[in-house]
C-alpha cells in the first residue's frame, strides 16, 4: 500500500486521507491482504514452472530466456482502466488543478474562520463548500496516481501527484484554525450541531470531534503541525524511491539454465520454486542487498517512527498506538489481545509448518526459504481473465442477486473497471481504488494462476464496498477504514475458496486449495501479526530511549522471526540472513496499520461461514451491515451490524479452529 498521507481538509484530528489508500486511513484503496504488496503478485509476464519443462526433449540442454514485459499500447484497450472518465486528458486535469488553486490562494479559504459558530445552517453551507472541495482535490490526486500506476518510469504522475499534494497541504494549513474554533464552542453547542438535521451528512464529523476534542489543539498549533504534515511522508516516498527504482539486484542462473535478473517482483515469484535449490539461491542473493543497505533503511524507518511519536505527544496521546487507533474507537487493548491471542495459538502455526515439511519432503531442517512453494507437484490449473470472472459470479452467488449485477456491471467490456495484465513500467502488486461518483478502478497483473483469480475476487470485494458505500452514503461519510475495508475483500477470498472445495474432487487440485487458504491464513493472521509486534517494539523501543539502529531492528526483527517460526522448537532453521526483512516490508511506514489486515482475515472467516449456512438474510445482513455503512458508524459497530463481534474472543477461536481444521484436512494427504 501507498499513496499520499494525511492530507486532511476538515478532518485533521480523525487521520482522513484526501485520497485513497489502505495507507493510512480512510481506506478506499486497498492491497492484498496475506502479504505486502512487493510480494505476493509477480509483475513479470507468465512463465512456466521451474521445474515443469515436459515440453522439452529429455536429454536436450535447456535454453537460457529473458523475459520482457510488453509495452501498453500494445494491450487491447478492454484490458485497460480508463482515467477519462474524470479528465477527458491532462490539459483538462490542468485546467481543473488551476480552477481549484484559485480558489485556495491568497488564504480564500480563511473567510470562514470565526463563523463556525453560526445556525445549522449556516454551518452545513461551509461544510458543504469544503466537501465539494475536498472531493474536487481528490480527483485530481485519483487521476495523477492512476496516470503514475500504468507506467512507473514516466515522471508525469508523480509530477502530478507531488503538485496535488503540495495544494492540499496548503489547504489543511488554511483551514487548520477550524477544528479549535469548533473546540472552543463547547460540548452543547457541538452537540447541537452533531444533531442538527442539516449537518446529517456531516454527523460523524462531528462525533469525532466531541471524542478527540481533549486532542485537538489551538489554532496557531494545529497550522504549525498542518504544515509540518508533508514531512511525514518524506520517509516513506524515499524508502519507495529507493527501494523500487534504485536498488540493484544480482541475477542469477536456475537449475534450468534460465538467467533470472532479481528484482522485488521476481523474488515474489523464484521463492515458490518446487527446486529447492533454485529457491535457496535467489534468497541467498536477493536479501544480501537489503542488508548491504540496512542501514539506510534504519535511518527511514526510525525517521518514521519519530514523526509519528512526535504528532502523537504533541496531540497529548499517551502513545502513538493509541493516536493511531482511538481515532478510530479502538481499544489498545484489541492491538495487544491479538498478539496475545496468536502467542497463545503459535502451535497451530508450528503444526502446519510441521505438515508442509512433511509434504514437501524435506532431507533436512525446514528454513525460511521453504515456507513459499506450493505442495503441489503438478501444475495447478490455469484460469484465464475470463474464467476468473466466471468462477467468480458463481462463487459469489451466496451474496444474492443484487451483488452479482453489481458484479457484471464491473465485468462488462467496457466497464473500465479494471487494468488486467502487466506491462512495461506498471506498478507490481494489486489494488483498488476509488473517488466518490466514479466507479472503482482496479489495478491488477493478471498471470493466469489461481493466485490471479484470488486477487481478482479480493480487489472487487474492495470495488463492491465502495460502490455500496458510494450508493448509499453521502460523500463525508463514505470513506471506510482499512479495520472494516480487508473484511469486503476476505469474505470474497473465503467464498471462492469454499465453492471451489465444495465443487473439486479432483485430490490434487484440493491439495492445492487447502494450501492456499491456509498459506493465506499464515501470511495474514500469524506473519501480518508478528509484523503489528514488530512495529509496536519499535515504537516503545524509540519510547524508552533506544536508539533504532539497523542492529536494534534486525535484533528485535531476528526475535520474532524465530519465536513465530519456532526455531528454537525445531520447527523452522531461521537463518541470521533474514533478521533484515524488516528492511523490506513497507507496511512499517504506515502507522500502526497490519493489524487490520489480521481483524479482516477473522472477521471475514466468521462472517463468510455465517453467509453460507444462513442463506440470504446473513448475507443481506452482511451487505446492510457492512457494505453500505460506508463510513457513517465506527468500525467495531459496523461489524457487528454485519454479524460479527470483534470483542468477543469466541470470534478470534472461531478462525483458529477453521485453521486448524483445514490442516487436519491437509494431514490426510501426507498419511
Amino acid at each position: 500500500m501507498r499513496s499520499t498521507k494525511n492530507l486532511l481538509i476538515f478532518l485533521v484530528v480523525s487521520t482522513g486521507s484526501l485520497w485513497s489508500s489502505c495507507k493510512p486511513e480512510p481506506p478506499r484503496r486497498c492491497f492484498l491482504t496475506a502479504e505486502e504488496e512487493l510480494e505476493k503478485k509477480v509483475e513479470e509476464t507468465p512463465m512456466s514452472d521451474l521445474t515443469n519443462k515436459a515440453d522439452e526433449a529429455p536429454n536436450k540442454k535447456p535454453k537460457s530466456t529473458a523475459v520482457a514485459l510488453p509495452e501498453r499500447d500494445t494491450i487491447d484497450g478492454k484490458y485497460k482502466w480508463d482515467p477519462t472518465v474524470l479528465f477527458a486528458n491532462p490539459e483538462a486535469w490542468e485546467a481543473e488543478l488551476a480552477a481549484v488553486t484559485d480558489l485556495v490562494k491568497d488564504k480564500k479559504l480563511e473567510r470562514h474562520k470565526g463563523k463556525l459558530g453560526g445556525t445549522p445552517k449556516a454551518v452545513a453551507d461551509i461544510m458543504k463548500s469544503l466537501s465539494d472541495l475536498e472531493l474536487r482535490l481528490e480527483k485530481l490526486g485519483f487521476y495523477a496516481q492512476r496516470t503514475a500506476d500504468v507506467d512507473l518510469r514516466r515522471s508525469q504522475g508523480r509530477e502530478m501527484s507531488e503538485r496535488v499534494k503540495t495544494l492540499a497541504n496548503q489547504v489543511e494549513s488554511d483551514l487548520s484554525y477550524m477544528e479549535p474554533e469548533f473546540i472552543r464552542l463547547g460540548v452543547k453547542k457541538l452537540e447541537a450541531l452533531r444533531d442538527a438535521k442539516e449537518l446529517a451528512d456531516h454527523r460523524r464529523y462531528f462525533e469525532k470531534l466531541l471524542r478527540l476534542q481533549k486532542h485537538v489543539l489551538s489554532a496557531p498549533e494545529e497550522a504549525i503541525l498542518s504544515r509540518a504534515s508533508i514531512m511525514g511522508d518524506v520517509s516513506y516516498e524515499t524508502y519507495e524511491a529507493f527501494s523500487h527504482a534504485d536498488l540493484s539486484f544480482p541475477t542469477v542462473t536456475d537449475s534450468e539454465g534460465s538467467r533470472i535478473t532479481l528484482s522485488a517482483a521476481m523474488y515474489g515469484k523464484y521463492r515458490s520454486a518446487l527446486n529447492r535449490a533454485d529457491r535457496k539461491k535467489v534468497f541467498e542473493a536477493f536479501w544480501p542487498v537489503f542488508r548491504q543497505y540496512r542501514n539506510t533503511f534504519s535511518s527511514l524507518l526510525s525517521a518514521q517512527i519519530k514523526y509519528y511519536s512526535y504528532v502523537a505527544k504533541t496531540r497529548n496521546y499517551p502513545d502513538p498506538l493509541t493516536a493511531a487507533l482511538y481515532p478510530k474507537n479502538i481499544p489498545t487493548d484489541y492491538y495487544r489481545g491479538l498478539i496475545k491471542g496468536i502467542h497463545e495459538n503459535l502451535d497451530a502455526f508450528h503444526d502446519f509448518l510441521a505438515l508442509r515439511k512433511k509434504m514437501l519432503q524435506l532431507p533436512d531442517a525446514a528454513r525460511y526459504y521453504d515456507i513459499y512453494p506450493p505442495l503441489v507437484t503438478a501444475p495447478p490449473k490455469k484460469y484465464s481473465f475470463e474464467d476468473s470472472k466466471k468462477l467468480i459470479l458463481e462463487a459469489l452467488a451466496p451474496l444474492g442477486d443484487d451483488y452479482r449485477k453489481l458484479m457484471e456491471d464491473a465485468f462488462a467490456e467496457t466497464s473500465g473497471w479494471f487494468d488486467v495484465f502487466p506491462n512495461a513500467g506498471k506498478r507490481s502488486g494489486a489494488y483498488m481504488d476509488s473517488v466518490y461518483g466514479v466507479h472503482p478502478f482496479m489495478l491488477l497483473n493478471h498471470n493466469d494462476d489461481f493466485d490471479s483469480v484470488s486477487t481478482l475476487a479480493h480487489e472487487l470485494g474492495h470495488a463492491m464496498h465502495s460502490a455500496y458505500s458510494m450508493k448509499h452514503q453521502p460523500y463525508p461519510k463514505s470513506s471506510y477504514v482499512t479495520f472494516t475495508a480487508e473484511v469486503a475483500s476476505v469474505v470474497n477470498e473465503t467464498l471462492l475458496i469454499e465453492y471451489m472445495l465444495k465443487q473439486e474432487k479432483d485430490p490434487e487440485v484440493r491439495r492445492f486449495l487447502l494450501s492456499h487458504y491456509l498459506d493465506g491464513f499464515r501470511g495474514t493472521v500469524f506473519r501480518q501479526t508478528m509484523f503489528a509486534e514488530f512495529e509496536l517494539a519499535a515504537y516503545e523501543a524509540y519510547a524508552g530511549g533506544r536508539v533504532l539502529t539497523a542492529d536494534a531492528l534486525d535484533e528485535m526483527y531476528l526475535a520474532l522471526l524465530r519465536r513465530y517460526h519456532g526455531h528454537d522448537k525445531g520447527v523452522m532453521d531461521i537463518e541470521d540472513l533474514y533478521a533484515v526483512e524488516w528492511a523490506y516490508i513497507p507496511h512499517f511506514y504506515y502507522n500502526f496499520y497490519v493489524y487490520s489486515y489480521v481483524n479482516g482475515l477473522i472477521a471475514a472467516t466468521v462472517l463468510a461461514d455465517a453467509i453460507l449456512a444462513g442463506g440470504k438474510p446473513a448475507a443481506e445482513k452482511y451487505i446492510n451491515g457492512l457494505l453500505k455503512a460506508g463510513g457513517s458508524k465506527d468500525p467495531l459497530e459496523i461489524l457487528k451490524d454485519a454479524g460479527v463481534d470483534m470483542l468477543d474472543p469466541a470470534t478470534f477461536k472461531k478462525a483458529i479452529d477453521k485453521f486448524r481444521q483445514r490442516t487436519k484436512e491437509l494431514g490426510e494427504f501426507a498419511r
